[in-house]
C-alpha cells in the first residue's frame, strides 16, 4: 500500500506544485489539507488582471442556465452594487421561452468570459419576469440583449455587437462577447 501511494503521490506532484499547493507529510494525500505555499515576493492569483481581491462573490440572482460560475444580480441591486463598488455592469436580458436566449446559454460558461465576469456586476433578467428591464432596449425590445453600462449606470452606446446592421445589442453563440467585455472594461474599469 506504501508504494502504491508513493507512486501516486511521485505522479501528482508536478500538478499539486504547478496549482500551487505542497501536500505535507502525514496529510495522507488530502487537498483539503493542503497548504498554499507561494514564493516570497510572488504576486498572488488575484492580483494584476485577475478580479479585484476580496471575498469570492457569490449569485444573488438565479443564473437561468447562463453560467452558474458567475455572480449574477437583478436588475436594481445590480445597478447599487454597480454604483457602489466603482464596477462597469454587463446586462443580459433574456425571456425563458426565447430559442436564440436557450442558444447563447453555454456561452456564459466559457472560462475565459466566466473569469472577467470578476470584474464586472453582471445583470441577468428575464424581461418577462421584470419589466423594469424593457427599458433597456435602445434598439428594440428583441431578446437576447447584451448591453454594457459604467458604474454610475449609464449606458455604453457604442459598446455594441459591430458584425450586425439591426439588433446591435444581440449576441449569437459565436459572436465575441469575450472581446466586448474586454472592450468594456478598457472604457470603464478603474485602473
Amino acid at each position: 500500500m506504501t508504494s502504491t501511494r508513493l507512486v501516486l503521490a511521485l505522479a501528482l506532484a508536478p500538478a499539486v506544485a504547478a496549482a500551487g499547493a505542497l501536500l505535507l507529510p502525514g496529510c495522507g494525500g488530502d487537498p483539503s489539507t493542503a497548504v498554499q505555499q507561494r514564493p516570497a515576493g510572488e504576486p498572488t492569483p488575484a492580483a494584476g488582471a485577475a478580479a479585484p481581491a476580496g471575498p469570492a462573490r457569490t449569485a444573488t440572482a438565479p443564473a437561468n442556465g447562463f453560467g452558474d460560475g458567475i455572480a449574477w444580480r437583478g436588475l436594481e441591486e445590480g445597478f447599487r452594487e454597480a454604483a457602489s463598488l466603482g464596477r462597469p455592469i454587463m446586462l443580459v436580458v433574456h425571456a425563458s421561452w426565447c430559442s436564440q436566449c436557450k442558444a447563447l446559454r453555454p456561452a456564459f460558461s466559457d472560462p475565459a468570459l466566466v473569469d472577467l465576469s470578476d470584474r464586472f456586476v453582471m445583470i441577468n433578467v428575464d424581461q418577462d419576469l421584470e419589466p423594469a428591464s424593457q427599458q433597456y432596449g435602445p434598439d428594440g425590445r428583441y431578446v437576447p440583449r447584451v448591453l454594457f453600462f459604467d458604474a454610475a449606470g449609464e449606458l455604453d452606446r457604442e459598446l455594441l455587437n459591430a458584425s450586425r446592421r439591426r439588433y446591435k445589442y444581440y449576441y449569437s453563440p459565436h459572436d465575441d462577447l469575450v472581446g466586448a467585455m474586454r472592450q468594456a472594461l478598457e472604457r470603464h474599469a478603474k485602473s
